[in-house]
């Protein structure tokens, strides 16, 4: 038996009922989208890294001595069981021209067969003189193709002794696989502590007698894709060999440099009495070289971006629950509400003699129809435009190339899976009740609910004051407990994620004005060369000394270090050392961001900033590890911690950082105070500053707080998709629970019609529970949207920013606004509906 007329009337029943079926799709295809786009763009977002790192050939590890890597040593790792390729390479830290930035310069050859380089501009350096700068710098028009360039350095380290020529000229502008992060360039040995760029010239223009760095690459790597589980152990394994293989390494270089020292040592005190020559020799002495292997981790941003990619599958486990527990809740009470108005034709299919299966079948094929269309759908827009969103967002953070997007045949089938419960088993549920009575009692109408006092009837001083509309909301209100609920519970939902997402645009967005004004209070800070001639240092005194718009100054050391701890990624932290602790206070704000009680540097330890504390789990009285740019280790001891939203900061008292590293501070940068000075004069006065011979370096707060401002801004777009996909969500929760409620009650509302209700109060009749229950359900959302707006907050911050735990007054306002306008835009849509109504029709009794 084909049954013909059982699956016509399943299409029929489809556009018959077009807006239902319509909704459904809507709810079901928004939860999908959200949830597999979000849980793809992680994935995504490792997948372009990994074949970014595979198409430049990142190393595995590099391996790092105080005193170099001589030809010994790069013929040990070559000897090393699995090894691939070694290549090793000198590097210098340098001051590139009067512009104050420092960079790292590699060597370069055309067999360099690890670490390639992305051309964005030029050529690579082919002949002696020629340099390829950092894409980064480009970006920031700090130099262009032809550009000149002469390398400056720090005192005791001039050019002259690692370079054959000291003057440049830019061919060609690169990215690198070592430096994704846009901001971080890493440590270096000179001036203010870190990296501004990277830079590559000629092998053959370095004239160090040693290499500084080599880099490895493994046979059983070549296969495996980095950021998974397999590769991460498989390096672990062979950087304990490399460890092992190079132990005996740091005592054959000692025997070689003291075979150098002893030679340089004779030559230079030939014509020296013997006792004379012995002392040279003596003093000449090396220490023992010590060694270091990394491996990828090492390189600025690459654990933090898998971190991010986490971060984002963890917030796809989470907030899409939300979409897909309101689609099953509308979803519960659309397809409950469907078999309901069926009851008369499912007691005639039933004394036919249909079976129950065949009866069950329309639903059952309505709602999967309706999910897995929507999947279908949710899935294609799901797996293309959320990645692309997402990665978009994240693109002002890293220097990667356009996001690879692939299918994810496992969030598919989890997606659809959901949906497919989200419906088609609600539909089951629901039918299965209605078919357990038989035929004759499905052919008539359902009795309705029987009328009983409620719970505000009780209060009768309060009962006596509502006027009969009152009183008639009040007890449909608790009549239809089940619409009720479902109601509130779904415009709660929407509330809570609209919520979330203008609270997150505050939370990013408060950062700037925290950090920049109420943190950082300084105007201006000047970074300044250690090495300036006498002539320079009181020209500089005299410049500041003749400007009447700075109103005070303050000596600090900034040193740029990185924290390590087992289990936790490696952080930059900014050693902040003030000549004069009791001036502190006038140029940075140290407090606690719950009590605002100002936090007292003291010489029995440090005070970290609250981030740094979070991410090391460490409290006042806990210890610990910095490691300097040779990777010596330091132990430190946390006085107290302190808000801060932006880097990482060790503030110190000059007595406990020469306790620390055993050394005097050295105040290489100067904090400016000025106020009431435009863009004009901060540029003015700033190229005064650099014009002079002892400044490095010139930043303004202002200028600062703005580019971090410009580049948060890049995360507004995935805030408003946000906003967007759930007001979307609120209007389909909203029409689908409005339609419902007018269809379960239209005999009722053509009973008031008859009885004389003109439309507007028919109308009316139905929108005061609907305005209450909105209102219901978005004081329940708001105090939701707090709870998830913290989850969110936690799970999505990057290792080097805080987001401030604030949701501002106005954003509960726009929440509440925007639900109640699709409320509104809803009960229009309903008021015509309701026009429509045929009380003759609707009235009819079946007999």
């Amino acid at each position: 038996m084909k049954k013909r007329a059982l699956w016509k009337d399943v299409f029929r029943e489809i556009g018959r009922t077009k807006a239902r079926f319509l909704s459904i799709f809507a709810i079901i295809m928004l939860g999908v989208s959200f949830f597999s786009g979000i849980k793809s763009a992680g994935p995504d977002m490792l997948d372009t890294a990994a074949t970014y790192y595979k198409d430049l050939r990142l190393m595995d590890l590099r391996v790092q001595s105080t005193y170099g890597l001589s030809e010994q040593g790069i013929e040990q790792l070559r000897g090393i069981p699995g090894v691939q390729t070694v290549q090793p390479v000198y590097s210098s830290d340098v001051f590139l021209g009067d512009s104050g930035l420092i960079a790292k310069v590699y060597s370069y050859t055309d067999k360099n067969e690890l670490n390639g380089y992305k051309l964005t501009a030029g050529h690579l350096p082919a002949a002696s003189g020629e340099i390829v700068l950092d894409e980064h710098l480009r970006e920031q028009d700090k130099f262009k193709l032809g550009d000149s360039i002469t390398f400056g350095g720090e005192a005791g380290e001039q050019p002259e002794q690692s370079f054959r020529t000291k003057t440049y000229t830019v061919v060609g502008f690169a990215q690198s696989p070592q430096y994704i992060e846009t901001a971080n360039r890493g440590t270096s040995r000179i001036g203010k502590g870190t990296l501004d760029a990277f830079a590559v010239i000629p092998e053959g223009d370095f004239t160090l007698p040693v290499y500084t760095e080599a880099y490895l690459s493994f046979k059983d790597t070549a296969a495996q894709t980095a950021y998974t589980p397999a590769y991460d152990k498989l390096i672990e394994q062979h950087l304990s060999g490399v460890e092992e293989a190079l132990k005996d390494y740091p005592a054959q270089r000692l025997e070689e440099l003291k075979a150098e020292a002893v030679a340089a040592a004779q030559q230079g005190t030939k014509q020296q009495p013997p006792q004379q020559q012995a002392a040279a020799v003596a003093q000449s002495q090396p220490e023992l070289p010590k060694v270091y292997v990394a491996d990828r981790t090492i390189n600025p941003g690459y654990a933090e971006y898998k971190d991010n990619a986490d971060r984002l599958s963890a917030i796809a486990s989470a907030f899409p629950v939300f979409f897909f527990l309101i689609a099953a809740l509308v979803s519960l009470t659309t397809m409950t509400r469907m078999v309901e108005e069926q009851r008369l034709q499912i007691g005639t299919m039933k004394a036919l003699g249909y079976g129950s299966m065949d009866i069950m079948t329309k639903f059952l094929v309505y709602g999967t129809l309706a999910s897995i269309a929507a999947s279908i759908a949710g899935l294609a827009v799901g797996f293309t435009f959320f990645p692309d969103l997402i990665y978009n967002a994240y693109s002002s953070l890293y220097n990667l190339p356009d996001v690879i997007k692939s299918f994810y045949p496992s969030y598919a089938v989890i997606s659809i899976i959901v949906a497919l419960v989200c419906t088609t088993m609600t539909a089951m549920i629901a039918s299965r009740v209605e078919l357990r009575s038989n035929a004759s009692v499905l052919m008539r109408p359902k009795a309705p609910k029987s009328g009983q006092r409620i719970l505000l009837e009780r209060f009768t001083f309060l009962w006596r004051k509502l006027s009969f509309v009152q009183k008639v909301t009040a007890r449909n209100l608790f009549r239809y407990k089940q619409r009720m609920f479902m109601t509130v519970i779904g415009v709660a939902g929407c509330t809570a994620l609209i919520l979330t997402g203008f609270g997150l645009k505050d939370s990013i967005g408060s950062i700037t004005e925290r950090q920049f004004g109420g943190i950082m209070k300084y105007s201006a800070l000047v970074a300044l060369h250690d090495n300036a001639a006498a002539s320079d240092q009181a020209s500089y005194k005299k410049l500041i000394e003749q400007e009447t718009a700075v109103t005070s100054t303050l000596n600090v050391l900034q040193e740029a270090m990185t924290a390590r701890a087992k289990g936790v990624n490696d952080q930059e932290v900014r050693i902040f050392v003030p000549s004069d602790t009791a001036e502190l206070a006038s140029f940075v704000n140290l407090k606690d961001r719950s009590t605002g009680k100002p936090r007292v540097l003291s010489d029995e330890g440090a005070v970290i900033t609250e981030k740094l504390a979070k991410l090391y789990d460490v409290a006042p009285g806990d210890m610990m590890t910095l490691l300097d740019s040779n990777n010596e280790p330091f132990q430190l001891k946390v006085a107290a911690v302190t808000e801060n939203y932006v880097l990482h900061y060790v503030y110190m008292t000059p007595v406990y950082y020469a306790k620390v590293f055993g050394k005097e501070p050295v105040y290489n940068t100067q904090l400016l105070n000025y106020s009431g000075k435009d863009k004009a004069w901060e540029s003015a006065f700033g190229e005064k500053l650099t014009a002079n011979g002892q400044v490095a370096l010139v930043s303004f707060s202002s200028g600062v707080g703005e580019a971090f401002e410009e580049t948060m801004d890049s995360m507004d777009i995935v805030m408003v998709v946000l906003i967007v996909s759930a007001a979307a969500l609120a209007f389909v929760v909203l029409y689908n629970l409005t339609n419902i409620n007018v269809s379960e009650r239209v005999r009722e509302l053509s009973t008031i019609k008859v009885l004389g209700f003109y439309d507007k109060e028919v109308t009316l009749y139905i929108y005061r529970e609907n305005i209450l229950l909105t209102l219901l359900g978005i004081l329940s959302g708001s105090a939701l949207g707090v709870i998830l707006h913290r989850f969110v907050l936690s799970t999505a911050e990057l290792d080097a920013t805080m987001f401030a735990p604030l949701i501002k007054w106005q954003s509960y306002i726009y929440a509440a606004l925007l639900t109640i306008l699709f409320s509104g835009i809803v009960m229009a849509f309903m008021h015509i509906k309701l026009k429509r109504i045929h009380m003759i029709e609707a009235l009819k009794s079946v007999e």
